[in-house]
């Protein structure tokens, strides 16, 4: 066992190999303090611990990285900051994180899981509260589940899980336990919605909102006549 404590911030490099697919890739790790086991091949990070691979960022209290399966893990305070692949930034907050590596993929959990899209085009983020979420590819897809809810610049949705594909810009809501129900305002008029199946396009060319099995709704218009 290998422990290193310096002052300021150690910087550790390490060559995460993908025997699967012959993939090299390199990330750097820095933190206030620094075990490294040998035996077991894994380094563990203590205070301001951050993690830089393939443009993402990863900060935490802890992270513990496993050189065996790539995998880093995260603790306390947990924020990835990324980029889609149109450019638009991204980020997600947790409790604890598992993060693959190689795989450009990630686990968040905890009490106060967040994830948030930054569209150019829009002054306000999206912003996705879920007990878990996880993430692929940079965002080319994105499952939330228990507990979740999105909120736009349109409106709210509530559910029990989401799929958000990034290259669409489609989230769909499903029916598990309860059916998603939707609070959107447009001009001077408010919708309260629930469906079996909700479909909710953000992109700012194109939003819209489909909705389908045994669909209920009301819609309240503010009288402006007072």
């Amino acid at each position: 066992m290998i422990k290193l404590n310096i002052a300021l911030f150690i910087v550790f490099i390490f060559t995460v190999i993908s025997f699967a697919s012959d993939i090299s890739g390199k990330a750097i790790i820095t933190g206030n303090e620094m075990e490294v086991r040998k035996a077991e091949e894994i380094t563990i990070l203590k205070g301001n611990s951050k993690a830089v691979t393939d443009g993402n960022i990863i900060t935490a209290s802890k992270m513990i990285y496993a050189k065996k399966n790539s995998i880093l893990s995260a603790f306390g305070n947990v924020i990835l900051l990324s980029k889609m692949q149109n450019g638009e930034r991204f980020e997600v907050h947790g409790n604890s994180a598992h993060y693959y590596i190689n795989d450009k993929r990630g686990e968040f959990w905890g009490d106060n899981t967040v994830a948030k899209y930054f569209a150019q085009n829009s002054t306000l983020p999206i912003i996705l509260h879920a007990r878990k979420i996880c993430i692929d590819r940079n965002l080319e897809t994105l499952n939330a589940y228990d507990d979740v809810t999105t909120e736009t610049s349109s409106g709210t949705v509530y559910s029990d899980n989401v799929i958000f594909n990034g290259k669409t810009l489609n989230a769909i809501f499903q029916k598990c336990k309860k059916r998603p129900t939707a609070c959107v305002s447009y001009n001077d008029r408010k919708g309260f919605y629930e469906a079996d199946e909700m479909i909710f396009n953000i992109a700012d060319n194109n939003k819209k909102i489909i909705m389908s099995g045994t669909v209920t709704g009301k819609i309240e218009i503010e009288d402006k006549t007072q």
